[in-house]
């Protein structure tokens, strides 16, 4: 049987604990689609917990219930990762991982769930994601739709290829 897990709000002192999930994850599921020359770049930015979306309070951390270690996290912002101010009820998906041996238990879809659930009560109409091309499939199952290939500067010189996808959420008349 799995061990269960529950879901709560990300804080400040949780910056260890996540940079140790994304340095674990990351690294591991990224290299069936991208090329080491990339990930070389890329990896070192990724890993780092971003203060902002730590002290936001929509993001969030998935913890094992048995032993408290960080096993997923993601979460939203109104603020586009792209570092732009985004349009009115349009909401980010940001920085999603599922530590490698916690695949495929429903971490991450409760994440999104949660993720999703909690930028519709904050008034967000639509969502959008820069996905990885590793996670694409699990995107689309979540009801995003892709809208285009792009390529993300993540830094002078530092540029990754990524998915932008987006997801209408429910609509005020029919909810």
């Amino acid at each position: 049987m799995p061990h269960p897990f529950f879901i709560r709000p990300a804080t400040i002192g949780d910056r260890d604990a996540l940079c140790a999930l994304y340095q674990r994850s990351y690294p591991e599921l990224l290299t069936e689609h991208y090329t080491q020359d990339v990930l070389e770049g890329a990896l070192p930015l990724f890993g780092e917990a971003q203060e902002s979306l730590l002290a936001c309070g929509t993001y969030f951390l998935a913890e094992c219930a048995e032993t408290d270690a960080v096993v997923g996290a993601g979460g939203w912002t109104d603020l586009s990762p792209a570092r732009g101010v985004s349009g009115t009820n349009l909401g980010h998906v940001r920085h999603v991982a599922t530590r490698p041996d916690w695949l495929r238990r429903g971490v991450a879809r409760a994440l999104i769930d949660v993720t999703l659930a909690s930028a519709e009560a904050h008034g967000m109409r639509h969502m959008s994601c820069l996905s990885t091309y590793t996670a694409r499939a699990f995107y689309a199952s979540m009801g995003f739709e892709e809208a285009a290939e792009i390529e993300l500067t993540l830094a002078p010189g530092v540029h990754f290829p990524a998915v932008q996808m987006t997801r209408r959420l429910a609509d005020p008349m029919f909810a």
